[in-house]
């Protein structure tokens, strides 16, 4: 697999991705929890709108029964009042002359009860008799009694608004109900009765719910009763209710329901108010704060949104485990693939689905069975075109050692100190490779050089040296052409550079020099000292170590001499030095040691070699 390749997985691994299963759940959930929220919506709404209309309703019938209770009561107070009268009426005769007996004052304080507070007969002439409470203000109702004697004498039957009074047993309000005495259009007086309110009052709401506010204003608009436990009428003024100002303002028998906001403590709190009006033009409000009104309404809406929510995650948990059973066979085919384009031929990918997933599992797997195939005959070709081009490289170079026999077996020699070398300064795969070719085919270039140069006893002339210097040139142009050897050229071109800058072709200096030709530069001189020529026999390691340190810096990078002393130096490279150890020399061309003997290889450190080597 081909860094790129390995750049571009690595890529996709990390690329933030969006997981198939999210998406399953929004399609599900816009699919399938949509129209059921929309429905619970739709369902809270109308049911919230039955709900408050009934609420509403039910309330203006508490107050519609309160008035008629009311109006019924009040029916039954002049009914007894009338039988009274009539009772009066029909005293015996209490003189000759068969006028009426007027009724003493322990007649009055019989008829006197727990709700008859004050008991009066008025006669046409002469003066009245009463029976009263301990206590009971007759004062405060003296003007409205006289109203209701008018009428009275007149044969009507007159009954006040109710009449607030403040009495020892605390405030209460009073009734003041007058009816005449004697046969209709003959009064012969009048009988008035001041009734307790309360004690018809109470039998009506007194059964009601204690969270409702009741309350009843007369017909000048003025509070006479009401049920309010927690004191919100005396903490606001009722003028301001909006709902007492609408059932005034319609007069006659109104009946309305709506919902207000009432000011109580000076803060705006939301009710449901109904009014309704009685026969003597009275007016019953019945209020509710809206929170309690609607409590009914706000349980609904809890128990549908808790159902609701219950099937909205029944509904996820479903979705995302089919979303997973889907999903699941996905991720093994991902993970299949990205573990065979990681090299992992031998990967299969196991989905148990039958759909069509499952298939494209089968598909994949079938697939990945013909590429390993492919893949491993591929890399056997690879493999064997490998050792074909190894074979040419080593045959080419046993080519160029031929056409010198002193120099036999230098080239393979050379490679294996610079492949150790390279291991040995930790370099890469890739750099080990050039350097393995770089140094195979380092003095390719004399292939050109003619036989008797390289063969030649004595010394070179100027022309015949510059001639040996053209081979690294002559080498890089022969393998240029070449896209296999193309990229080695470099390292050939380059073995014959000094580190100081005074070697060949270029004159490079330093780390310009390509690091390969540094490496085969140290190798093949490394060979030259230790190796027996025609002109001398080999150096012992030691001397040449100590040479390649001399040169150090000069000729040789110091890194590379560093490197290459420790591999020298090292047990595991000594017996693999030894083992490439060139084999015993051939009779030299020269018969006198140290005289006329020439060295045609300037791969040699530039030193005082000792006599007689």
């Amino acid at each position: 697999m081909t860094p790129n390749t390995s750049q571009k997985l690595s890529d996709a691994a990390r690329r933030p991705t969006r997981k198939i299963v999210y998406w399953f759940l929004l399609v599900l959930a816009v699919m399938g929890l949509l129209p059921l929220g929309v429905s619970a919506y739709k369902l809270i709404s109308y049911s919230r709108e039955a709900l408050v209309t009934s609420q509403q309703e039910v309330q203006l019938q508490v107050a519609t029964a309160v008035a008629r209770q009311l109006n019924a009561a009040i029916e039954g107070i002049k009914t007894q009042m009338a039988r009274l009268g009539e009772a009066v009426a029909a005293l015996p005769k209490g003189s000759p002359g068969g006028g009426r007996a007027v009724p003493d004052r322990a007649l009055m304080e019989r008829l006197l009860g727990s709700d008859l507070l004050l008991v009066r007969y008025t006669p046409r002439q002469g003066e009245s008799i009463e029976a009263r409470q301990p206590g009971f203000p007759r004062s405060a109702v003296e003007a409205v009694i006289r109203e209701g004697v008018g009428v009275a004498m007149q044969g009507g039957q007159d009954v006040s608004d109710p009449i607030p009074l403040q009495t020892d047993q605390g405030q209460h309000s009073v009734l003041v109900v007058t009816v005449p005495v004697g046969a209709a259009g003959a009064s012969s007086g009048a009988l008035t009765g001041v009734v307790d309110f309360a004690s018809y009052w109470d039998p009506v709401v007194g059964g009601r719910r204690t969270s409702y506010i009741i309350y009843a204003l007369d017909s000048q608009g003025r509070l006479f009763a009401s049920q309010d436990e927690d004191g919100i009428l005396g903490r606001g003024d009722l003028k301001t209710f909006g709902v007492v100002r609408d059932c005034l303002r319609a007069g006659g028998h109104s009946a309305l329901t709506s919902e207000y906001l009432l000011t109580v403590d000076g803060k705006p709190v939301p009710y449901i108010a109904s009014c309704d009006t009685t026969a003597q033009g009275w007016k019953i409000f019945v209020q509710l704060e809206k929170k309690q009104a609607y409590a009914t309404v706000n349980q609904m809406i809890q128990t549908t949104l808790f159902w609701a929510g219950l099937a909205v995650v029944l509904a996820l948990v479903l979705a995302y485990a089919l979303a997973a059973n889907v999903t699941r066979p996905i991720k093994a085919l991902a993970a299949g693939t990205e573990a065979f384009a990681k090299g992992q031929l031998d990967q299969r990918v196991r989905v148990k689905s039958r759909n069509e997933l499952g298939a494209l599992a089968d598909t994949f797997n079938a697939m990945a069975d013909q590429l390993q195939n492919y893949i491993q005959r591929l890399s056997a070709a690879v493999s064997l075109n490998s050792e074909l081009f190894m074979g040419t490289v080593k045959a080419l170079a046993e080519a160029i050692d031929e056409k010198d026999p002193y120099t036999r077996g230098h080239s393979e020699r050379v490679n294996q100190y610079a492949v150790l070398l390279a291991k040995q300064m930790g370099l890469s795969k890739k750099e080990i490779y050039e350097v393995h070719i770089s140094s195979l085919f380092h003095d390719i270039g004399k292939i050109g050089m003619l036989d008797k140069i390289l063969n030649k006893p004595a010394n070179l002339t100027p022309e015949e040296r510059e001639a040996i210097k053209t081979h690294p040139v002559v080498g890089a142009q022969i393998l240029a052409p070449v896209a296999t050897f193309s990229k080695h050229v470099e390292g050939i071109k380059h073995h014959h550079e000094m580190f100081d800058g005074t070697g060949y072709p270029g004159r490079l200096k330093g780390t310009d020099i390509p690091l390969s030709a540094r490496i085969v530069c140290l190798a093949d001189a490394f060979d030259a000292m230790t190796s027996t020529r025609p002109y001398r026999v080999g150096l012992p390691l030691e001397f040449a170590i100590q040479e390649m340190q001399k040169m150090s810096g000069r000729q040789f990078c110091p890194d590379c001499v560093e490197a290459f002393v420790r591999v020298l130096q090292s047990t595991a490279g000594a017996g693999e030095l030894a083992a490439s150890a060139p084999a015993a020399p051939p009779v030299p061309r020269a018969t006198d040691e140290g005289e006329g003997q020439a060295s045609h290889d300037d791969a040699e450190p530039r030193v005082q070699l000792p006599t007689g080597t």
